[in-house]
């Protein structure tokens, strides 16, 4: 009987039978749609804690301030967003900067903005979907 060039003969008990094909089988299962919503969720939540802060302090720490006027929130976040271009582009260009140069610093400030934007829905789905702490029943108090 001919064979082919490259056949080899094996006898059955030389044979070695492997699982799997590759580490990432054994080490690592693929992510169903479960892990990936876990995955998301987790993710929203840590960014969100970033800007939970600066969330409050700029509506409901500016509404009882004591202070309050209206568009005193506008006021904190057209902040936030001054800070940012004020980062990116105004103190990056100068006279000598080139017109690709500019556009780059100011994409650079809208894409920050934008992110910054996402920071703040994020601490607003925290707040939507976590439970806030009560100090009076987080702490000992004492009557003088």
């Amino acid at each position: 009987m001919m064979m082919p060039a490259n056949f080899s003969a094996v006898s059955e008990n030389e044979m070695t039978y492997v699982m799997g094909g590759s580490v990432a089988d054994y080490l690592a299962p693929a992510m169903g749609a479960a892990q990936w919503q876990n995955f998301h969720k987790n993710l929203i939540t840590i960014v969100g804690n970033k800007y939970v802060q600066g969330f409050l302090d700029n509506t409901v720490g500016a509404v009882f301030s004591g202070t309050w006027t209206p568009g005193d929130g506008l006021t904190g976040f057209g902040g936030q967003f001054s800070t940012i271009w004020k980062k990116n582009y105004t103190d990056n260009v100068t006279d000598k900067s080139t017109g690709a140069q500019k556009f780059g610093y100011g994409a650079l400030g809208v894409v920050n903005s934008i992110l910054n934007v996402a920071g703040n829905l994020a601490a607003i789905y925290n707040l939507g979907f976590g439970t806030a702490k009560n100090v009076v029943s987080e702490n000992v108090w004492k009557v003088a």
